[in-house]
């Protein structure tokens, strides 16, 4: 009986001690990831309403052959915004993504709102390649504009002559890094959003063109 028993006792001991195992084993579902977003327009057709007029203030804008056209050729404002309210998330990271080019200064426009006075900031670049970065007033650091980056080249990055130049602006955590055709060109403090319109700026007497728009984020 004492055997039996002890063989008895060890197989209990084995059993527990199995279990104990694949208790400890058990599937620990991974949290749900961020998903991912994409506005992405190659002005192909006029589908998100690119084209407007506006000949009181002459400017214009038209999607044609697949390019988005977009002229200011009036000089009593500083500058003029078009753009389209895409919802992006701007807490999480995104990526603006771009290509243009003018016969003046034309720009990313990105973190504007409608009829709030909120004018969002300004990723530039001229006719001689040399790129900027602009709060263009009311973002919550007064109604002016501010130059964040200077009007600069030191890099070689921008292509003159009114070439195409492919900007890109990313937000990671709490930092904006900006690339002019995939070269680094700034690394700054990340800035107060309020809109989520993104669009293009052009100075005044500025006839621009833009290839395509595009913008990642995360919700």
């Amino acid at each position: 009986m004492s055997k039996l028993f002890s063989a008895f006792s060890l197989a209990a001991l084995v059993m527990f001690t199995l279990s104990s195992c694949l208790r400890d084993d058990r599937y620990v579902p991974a949290p749900p990831q961020p998903q991912k977003y994409t506005y992405d327009d190659e002005f192909e057709n006029n589908n998100n309403n690119w084209n407007f007029v506006d000949q009181a203030n002459k400017a214009y804008g038209v999607v044609s052959n697949g390019t988005f056209k977009f002229d200011y050729n009036d000089d009593l404002s500083e500058a003029y915004y078009v753009s389209k309210n895409i919802g992006f998330n701007y807490y999480n990271d995104f990526t603006l993504y771009t290509r243009i080019g003018s016969n003046n200064n034309m720009g990313l426009l990105f973190g504007y709102r409608e009829n709030s006075q909120t004018y969002g900031y300004s990723f530039t670049i001229d006719y001689n390649g040399r790129y900027a970065l602009y709060d263009e007033g009311g973002n919550g650091y007064g109604p002016n504009v501010q130059t964040l980056v200077a009007a600069s080249n030191t890099t070689g990055a921008g292509r003159g002559n009114g070439d195409w130049n492919d900007l890109r602006l990313e937000q990671r955590g709490n930092r904006w890094i900006g690339y002019v055709n995939n070269v680094q060109v700034f690394n700054i403090d990340a800035q107060k959003l309020i809109g989520t319109n993104v669009g293009f700026v052009n100075v005044a007497n500025t006839q621009g063109e833009a290839d395509y728009l595009q913008v990642d984020w995360y919700n």
